[in-house]
């Protein structure tokens, strides 16, 4: 502040700035009181104050109350989301939020029925600053999971985003900057540099490196970047579906792939923009001119809409707002075009009929038609939508699409997406040919995506294993996750150690847990696999599948008795689920009770007909207790997905002919 007095001010209202903050008595007792209570989900909230110290009070059925201490906030507007400090470090963001502009407390969930245990209740894992927040709202944040004390020592430099999350050697620069003759040593990062340091907190991602990420580091040493292969996320033509937080978005766009930065439309300190959007100015400022190879505008000519109107404004129409966390409007950074055909042909959104709520799709489709007609249709977000929409439901065509999309796209995340997608067609050879052409594609993205899509195919890992030694982290454990998915030992002791440093990164859910309680089991120490097993399923309670996975864990040790409590649970939860029907009826398979694993096993395949696996196990479980002919249709039932098994037609054999002499 003393030096940069100018950017100071710039940066000290802004949202990086007060992204995390200490509790203010000025900008905080106005939430608390007078006191407030919402009730939802069976629970009733008090947000009051206690020795003028704020405090959430719950109150369950029963009429006992649980207090919750609040230490510290999560932004200013449009919504804060206060912190509950928990036992062993741990703090939990509240699912209630205080809205400064209505003065009032709304659940961001909406009462969507989250009970306590449950991974994403306000309470669970789902929600835990120090894992999911922190990193992206604090300074030079470090998470310091212990796992063997299950606890957190997590640290910071300062609270909210500031200087050093931006900018390098500021640490020389401070110690020298007063110095008389001092030459500034501060490095300029390009503008890809600048571009990934925001994206490493404005992205969907895994983070795949317990280092820290600083200003000139590049992105894919420390993230996995989620894209469109991952149905759930975004719309098939690369609209923003769930919270996604911009960078992807920007790599699809055009403009992305043009070289236009972040800095290129916002102030790198107050995170505004640098010109009015509400006129136009922002967007004018290159497309009124072909700055930057801008195509030149005319925007009453383009959008058909009057100066000064709703529809006449670039941002409404190609970057439309989705209102997340219930009161948080944020726009996509796609920059893709409104297209009414796609809500009309797949059910995705688009701009016209978000404004014109009150005419039908075909309205706006017969005046995109006459407005933009083959201009439109010959976008390749349409293509796009197209080609994923058949993806993700899997239909035969989908392979063509995205061939043939492939083939073309000249960027890099859009290549990623198609190859991620691609997994699940590798039974074509021109599919598995072009897949395994992207292992040598210049983007480690594109990179990541192939080796994901070859692991699929176990014969495949032979290929793959060059890449446990990719220039890029990415890749590498891609590569890495690849022999761990079919129980083979990754070949490459620095990707490995790799690995484990990885999952030691994530061994505060349920995932890495589970995967170093398998590392500990083939390493003959079983009081730490327990120890996993246990932190892992105590992170979502109710989830069947993570209880699943704990009985496999258990069995694994031998402690069967440990493992059936477990799968009886599951099948409590979810009695539909063929998996744990079947695991079950495995379980008691292996402890000689095949009688009684033959409900389990034909409750499987009653749930899911074409379980082929669960019919064959069916008919070996009929085969020991040589009821011959039920195990022959047991197995004949298996035949469309086991006939080129060789323990299929070994099993078939033998029964075919046990019953043919038991019926001389």
């Amino acid at each position: 502040m003393a030096c940069h007095e100018d950017v100071f001010a710039d940066w000290e209202h802004s949202h990086h700035a007060l992204a995390n903050r200490p509790l203010d008595p000025a900008l905080d007792k106005p939430a608390f009181s007078p006191p407030r209570e919402v009730v939802g989900d069976g629970v009733a909230m008090t947000l009051t104050l206690n020795s003028g110290q704020p405090v959430l009070i719950a109150t369950d059925l029963k009429g006992e109350n649980t207090e919750y201490a609040l230490g510290g906030v999560i932004a200013l507007t449009p919504m804060r989301q206060y912190l509950a400090r928990f036992p062993g470090g741990r703090w939990q963001a509240t699912s209630l939020a205080y809205d400064p502009q209505a003065k009032d407390w709304f659940d961001v969930f909406h009462g969507d029925g989250r009970q306590s245990g449950e991974w994403g209740h306000w309470t669970g894992q789902g929600m835990n600053w120090n894992a999911n927040c922190a990193w992206c709202h604090m300074t030079d944040y470090q998470k310091n999971f212990d796992l063997e004390t299950n606890s957190y020592h997590s640290t910071w430099l300062e609270q909210g985003v500031s200087c050093l999350q931006c900018h390098t050697g500021m640490e020389e620069h401070v110690a020298n900057a007063g110095k008389p003759g001092y030459t500034s040593t501060v490095k300029t990062l390009s503008t890809e540099q600048i571009i990934q340091n925001c994206a490493s907190c404005h992205s969907r991602r895994d983070e795949i490196n317990g280092d820290r990420f600083r200003p000139g580091d590049d992105y894919h040493q420390f993230f996995s970047l989620s894209l469109p292969d991952q149905p759930g996320l975004y719309y098939a033509d690369g609209q923003i579906l769930d919270e996604d937080y911009v960078y992807a978005s920007f790599l699809m766009s055009k403009m992305g792939h043009a070289g236009i930065s972040c800095l290129d439309c916002h102030s790198a300190h107050s995170g505004e923009t640098i010109l009015p959007y509400e006129n136009n100015a922002l967007c004018m400022r290159c497309h009124d001119s072909g700055l930057n190879g801008a195509t030149v505008i005319k925007p009453t000519e383009h959008s058909h809409h009057a100066e000064g109107s709703t529809g006449n404004r670039c941002v409404s129409c190609h970057m439309p707002e989705t209102t997340y966390m219930q009161r948080d409007p944020r726009r996509d950074h796609g920059f893709l075009s409104p297209d009414p055909h796609m809500t009309l042909e797949l059910g995705i959104p688009n701009a016209c009929s978000t404004c014109h709520s009150d005419q039908s799709v075909e309205w706006a489709v017969e005046w995109t038609d006459k407005w933009y007609g083959d201009k439109l249709a010959a976008k390749p977000q349409r293509q796009r939508a197209l080609a994923l929409s058949l993806a993700y439901a899997i239909e035969p065509e989908g392979a063509d699409a995205l061939l043939a999309l492939a083939r073309m796209e000249e960027i890099a995340a859009w290549r990623a997406t198609y190859v991620g997608l691609m997994e699940l067609y590798l039974d074509r050879p021109d599919v598995l040919a072009y897949v395994r052409s992207a292992l040598n594609d210049e983007s480690p993205l594109v990179r990541e995506r192939a080796v994901r899509s070859l692991s699929a195919i176990p014969q495949a890992l032979p290929e793959l294993q060059p890449y446990l030694r990719d220039a890029y982290r990415n890749v590498r454990l891609a590569a890495a996750r690849a022999f761990v998915s079919h129980r083979q030992p990754i070949p490459d002791p620095t990707a490995a150690a790799e690995w484990r440093a990885y999952l030691e990164f994530h061994a505060d859910r349920v995932d890495g847990a589970f995967q170093l309680a398998n590392m500990a089991i083939a390493e003959n120490q079983p009081e730490q696999a327990r120890q996993l097993i246990e932190q892992a399923m105590q992170l979502d309670v109710s989830n069947s599948d993570v209880l699943h996975q704990g009985a496999v864990l258990y069995s694994m040790l031998g402690e069967n008795a440990k493992a059936q409590p477990l799968l009886m649970r599951a099948l409590q939860l979810a009695p539909g689920n063929p998996s744990h029907h079947y695991a079950l009826g495995l379980l008691l398979h292996e402890q000689g009770k095949t009688e009684e694993s033959l409900v389990y096993f034909k409750n499987a395949v009653r749930h899911d007909p074409e379980f082929y696996r669960g019919w064959y196990t069916l008919g070996l479980a009929y085969t020991k207790l040589e009821r011959w002919q039920e195990a022959l249709e047991a197995l004949q039932e298996a035949s469309p997905g086991m006939a080129y098994d060789p323990g299929w037609q070994q099993a078939y054999a033998i029964t075919a002919r046990a019953l043919r002499d038991q019926q001389r």
